[in-house]
């Protein structure tokens, strides 16, 4: 986790000049929680920051075509991203990492680093 969280710190400013300002303060946040290891809010976070960009009118927004936003915020990791948050937040039952076993710690620093890795290719294609 540690390096996923060094690469989004090192391109931080560079971020934040190009984020609007909601996605620039949940960025804020996210980085804590990585820091922390929060697993479950580095999942929330990272998906809820996938949305905010997508739907934020700024910079990086602009700069893409109507195919270019499809295609990255419609990708299968992007859903999986959505998904887990969804079971974590709207509770409608049971959802691996949530169930009270000792392994739960496991699968949930496995989904934050998965939640890292997605979030990480986008921003990295934003800044390319």
């Amino acid at each position: 986790m540690q390096s996923k969280y060094s690469n989004i710190e090192k391109y931080y400013f560079e971020l934040i000049e190009k984020l609007g300002p909601h996605a620039s303060q949940i960025l804020k946040e996210l980085l804590n929680s990585i820091k922390y290891k929060n697993y479950l809010s580095i999942i929330i976070l990272s998906a809820t920051l996938f949305d905010v960009i997508k739907h934020e009118n700024s910079e990086v927004i602009k700069n893409l075509s109507g195919i270019e936003i499809n295609t990255v915020f419609s990708s299968r990791d992007a859903m999986w991203l959505r998904q887990r948050r969804n079971q974590i937040i709207h509770h409608e039952g049971a959802t691996d990492g949530l169930l009270g076993s000792k392994s739960d710690i496991n699968t949930l620093s496995l989904d934050a680093n998965r939640s890292i890795k997605i979030l990480s290719h986008l921003l990295y294609f934003f800044l390319k």
